[in-house]
């Protein structure tokens, strides 16, 4: 396939792009899988040829040439690059800037009938291929955001620049951890050219779902160039003033190469033409590799709720999927959302732009996660806070593969996480959803709302099966302890296995007996609490474990487990694989949650039996505090208290939600969790903050005689019937 040097753009829904005097059109040419010069529009242009058609690529840069004679040697650099391009081959795309098209308007009509290709993430120094670690900063730029304006949604109801700016930030705030954010998870880094799925090979970096992606905001005063609309493509690839802005907001804030710099204009005025995008992404290095100090990711939104001509106010997704507005800015603000969202999940999947060659995740055509499933099924999510906002599919090579359609607002796999402590939902959400910001709930604080059932199994007659992986084998420890074996050198292990044999039949396994399940029957079966939940122990030395695991290797590490304990009643068992100090997943090696549950199925874990529930469990002793180390008791008995927390915490979710609220094609996997998707134990976890307030963890004391520190778990049945976090009875 040839590359073509081209532009990612939002395209607006029905329009072409007229740079020249005499109004040559100007078009797009996706190529495959990376998207070189990248900066990824969503224009909602109708261009009715290719941009890569070689004579009317010069063509246009010819005319550029007239228009911009200041820029002219620029330019003329630009046309070299894209003639060397063009007459070479190679496993990387080249485009500058990639559209984001509107309905019917996309020039690979077929890009929805292949799967998204890894393409090495090597172009030029310092590339990354993926943002393992995604990270967001937000940047309103021009005086008009503190001066103030207005819009006007398609009723002709008025809203303010602050309300913009507030669900803008709320919307980028609480993305993080949500099952449509973890669409992405599927995809990595350190993996060969030509990879389709991370799971089939070894050593690949994942994309990681943290919650708070958002790490600042900035309202630069300094005025924006008005021709950045006004000249429209020709301005952004010849003398791209936002390169310059991002690299001043990495600098204000600081050089992250993890992270998408956002940059937000005001309205402006739209020069001759229709207007050609609705946003992009891209690298400050896309044009040619050159003249910038560091490669910094960065994406364009420019107001998109301008009336455009001969498309009205809609163009860019106003009013889209939230037909009628309300206070917060659902409805007309709904583009905000869908563009930066589409935007963003680019960036994180294909980041790298040097000299036009994106080397990360694209298809045989260019075409990236978003551009895939552009304006298909759009409708509200649930955000990490107390809202949904409108969001495109994005597309799932895993999806694709197992039911032939990739464009999801899930995740076929999103492990139910257990967070670190001081991220208990949610802490300041509230204040960014809300104008006011009243008392209510904060970090350290239950999650109000009571438990639903949803339509899937619990676990009527529990059973715990523990698999220490590789606890044995070499380098598993980098210490001894004294008393302790070599392979449990802290007792966590011991520790472990005493608690699940001593859980059972206690007051604190009480609570689960309140939730049931639906026998599709007229009949109901209730969770069951028997004395003895420990199903069997397995020291696993003999399958080979790395440390940075992806879900994937501890799904099979869990299959595995099936076959050697004989397991035949999946429905009732969980499958804790607990990984020792030196090797755990990738996730929790970040710092991004304690531990999680998932559940199999076709998509999220192809090739391996359906409906296993398994547990990853880390060695939360690796992360101090932040895992529940002496949450409950004082230094040194309370040292491996996060042990007995976190895993009472996931073994009590999987009783209630074994699904891990995934589903398989119409069916329901998931049991119980409220509206915002917050289990058992999420709804309790790290209550207080270390402090003893209702609600805060404890000293349970088990079947055994023995103490042993756990959280507390929600129960509706709690003041009277309004529900809250419950120690048992």
């Amino acid at each position: 396939m040839h590359n073509v040097l081209e532009v990612t753009f939002v395209p607006l829904k029905q329009c072409s792009a007229d740079f020249s005097e005499s109004g040559s059109t100007v078009t797009q040419k996706t190529a495959f899988n990376s998207h070189p010069v990248a900066h990824r529009c969503e224009t909602f242009s109708n261009f009715g040829n290719t941009f890569g058609d070689l004579p009317k690529e010069t063509a246009m840069s010819a005319q550029t040439l007239e228009r911009l004679s200041a820029r002219g040697l620029r330019v003329f650099a630009l046309v070299a690059i894209s003639l060397a391009v063009i007459t070479t081959q190679a496993s990387a795309t080249t485009n500058q800037k990639h559209f984001f098209w509107a309905p019917g308007q996309a020039p690979n009509p077929s890009s929805a009938a292949n799967d998204l290709i890894y393409h090495g993430g090597n172009a030029g120094s310092g590339a990354i291929g993926v943002e393992t670690t995604p990270r967001i900063y937000l940047i309103f730029w021009g005086p008009d955001w503190v001066n103030g304006f207005t819009t006007t949604d398609v009723s002709g109801k008025q809203y303010t620049s602050q309300q913009l700016q507030n669900y803008i930030t709320s919307f980028l705030s609480n993305l993080g951890g949500t099952s449509w954010a973890a669409i992405q998870t599927e995809y990595c880094n350190n993996v060969p050219a030509g990879t389709t799925s991370c799971a089939s090979v070894s050593g690949g970096g994942y994309v990681t779902n943290p919650r708070k992606q958002l790490k600042g905001v900035w309202t630069d005063t300094t005025p924006v160039p008005s021709d950045i609309v006004a000249l429209g493509l020709a301005e952004n690839v010849a003398d791209d003033p936002l390169a310059m802005e991002a690299i001043r907001a990495s600098a204000h804030f600081k050089y992250d190469p993890q992270a998408t710099y956002i940059i937000l204009t005001p309205p402006t005025t739209i020069g001759t033409g229709q207007p050609v995008y609705c946003g992009y992404h891209t690298q400050t290095t896309s044009v040619d590799g050159l003249g910038n100090p560091y490669r910094v990711q960065y994406s364009f939104i420019p107001f998109l709720n301008m009336n455009w001509p001969g498309l009205g106010t809609g163009g860019c997704g106003m009013n889209s999927v939230n037909v009628i507005s309300d206070s917060f800015g659902h409805g007309v603000f709904d583009g905000y959302s869908i563009v930066t969202g589409h935007e963003y999940a680019e960036a994180v999947t294909d980041p790298d732009n040097f000299a036009s060659v994106q080397d990360g995740w694209n298809d045989v055509q260019g075409s990236e996660n978003g551009d895939k499933c552009a304006w298909k099924g759009l409708g509200n999510v649930p955000m990490d806070n107390h809202t949904s906002f409108a969001v495109q599919p994005l597309w799932s090579n895993k999806a694709f593969d197992v039911t032939g359609d990739g464009c999801v607002r899930s995740a076929p796999t999103n492990p139910h996480a257990m967070p670190a402590v001081g991220i208990t939902p949610p802490a300041i959400d509230i204040c960014m959803t809300l104008p006011v910001c009243p008392p209510g709930v904060a970090a350290g604080q239950p999650m109000p709302v009571n438990m639903a059932y949803f339509g899937g199994r619990v676990q009527v007659t529990p059973k715990t099966y523990l698999v220490l992986w590789g606890w044995g084998q070499p380098n598993a420890f980098d210490h001894t302890g004294v008393g302790n074996p070599a392979n449990d050198p802290d007792g966590a292990g011991a520790l472990m296995m005493r608690f699940v044999s001593a859980m059972g039949g206690t007051t604190w396994g009480n609570i689960a007996t309140q939730y049931y399940q639906s026998n599709y029957n007229s009949n109901y079966s209730t969770i069951g609490n028997p004395r003895q939940q420990l199903a069997g122990v397995w020291h696993d030395d003999t399958n080979p474990i790395h440390d940075n695991l992806g879900p994937i290797d501890l799904a099979r590490e869990a299959a595995r487990a099936v076959q050697f304990f004989h397991a035949t009643d999946l429905v009732d068992s969980n499958f804790v694989i607990a990984t020792p100090q030196k090797f755990n997943d990738a996730g929790f090696n970040q710092n991004n949650y304690c531990a999680w549950h998932d559940y199999t199925t076709p998509a999220g874990y192809p090739g391996l039996p359906q409906g296993i529930a398994f547990t990853n469990m880390p060695y939360v002793l690796n992360a101090g505090g932040g895992c529940g180390k002496d949450f409950v008791n004082p230094t040194p008995t309370g040292d491996l208290d996060g042990v007995t927390i976190v895993l009472g915490h996931e073994i009590a979710e999987t009783l209630t939600d074994p699904g891990a609220e995934s589903s398989t094609g119409l069916v329901q996997n998931g049991g119980w969790f409220d509206y915002q998707g917050w289990e058992i134990g999420d709804k309790c976890a790290w209550v207080g903050d270390g402090l003893q307030v209702p609600g805060a963890a404890f000293n349970m004391i088990g079947n055994d005689g023995r103490a042993y520190p756990v959280q507390t778990l929600w129960s509706n049945k709690s003041l009277s019937g309004v529900g809250y976090c419950s120690q048992g009875f």
